[in-house]
């Protein structure tokens, strides 16, 4: 069953075509990879299915709504109930705790609930460092605060974009593996990687040219089988 679903979507620029009838269908509970060089449009993609912009023609449904036609006050909701989001760069508050930071996104869902964020914390294996600022946890930790905080209102659809950009080879496999866990649960994922080790373990990789779907492939290797070693993490 289709959990969203680009139609001929366009986002332009002046003269510039960012994105240019671009069709591209995400199943509920897949993994798709998102890939391309640099002005491919993948960050453009990637904020009009995040509800943080608008294309200039086009659908794009997500769980069965029309985020298209959708005003910036509906987006906004949309995004807060139904997107989780990862950022390359984390945006975790400085002077809050790990587990303040997932509350802060429950605050602007519904409330805070210190219980269920020490369990999300958990789930990726940092309720131990739950009182360290963000200055007191290494970029794998705090990337992994991130995935805690994107997961905490149990949305549709995960987010990632370039979720393993600043990590080192270790914490980058603590977070793909953390990704093969999400999976598993049942978690539809949209990750935008440069890596093509990152994109080889999604079901399904697009890349993206010049604001066109150029080809995509199917991982005919993909199992879904879990690696995560719990006390790597």
């Amino acid at each position: 069953m289709s959990l969203l679903e680009l139609k001929d979507v366009s986002k332009i620029y002046g003269n510039l075509h960012a994105l240019d009838k671009v069709n591209v269908q995400v199943n509920k509970g897949e993994w798709l990879a998102i890939m391309g060089p640099s002005g491919s449009g993948k960050s453009t993609m990637m904020n009009i299915i995040g509800c943080l912009d608008k294309p200039t023609s086009g659908e794009v449904w997500l769980d069965g709504v029309d985020i298209s036609k959708e005003n910036n006050k509906s987006l906004t909701k949309l995004r807060r109930d139904k997107i989780g989001l990862i950022f390359q760069q984390f945006h975790l508050v400085s002077y809050l705790t790990a587990v303040e930071n997932v509350m802060m996104s429950q605050y602007y869902h519904s409330m805070p609930d210190e219980k269920e964020a020490m369990e999300a914390l958990d789930r990726v294996g940092l309720a131990d460092r739950a009182r360290h600022l963000p200055s007191q946890l290494s970029g794998g930790e705090q990337q992994r605060v991130c995935v805690a905080r994107a997961l905490i209102n149990y949305p549709e659809i995960i987010l990632a974009d370039e979720p393993t950009g600043n990590l080192d080879e270790a914490n980058e496999e603590i977070v793909v593996e953390l990704f093969r866990r999400l999976h598993a649960d049942g978690t539809t994922l949209v990750v935008v990687t440069h890596d093509p080790e990152v994109a080889e373990v999604a079901q399904r990789t697009i890349v993206l040219r010049n604001g066109h779907v150029d080809h995509e492939h199917v991982n005919e290797n993909f199992t879904g089988h879990i690696k995560y070693n719990e006390e790597a993490v």
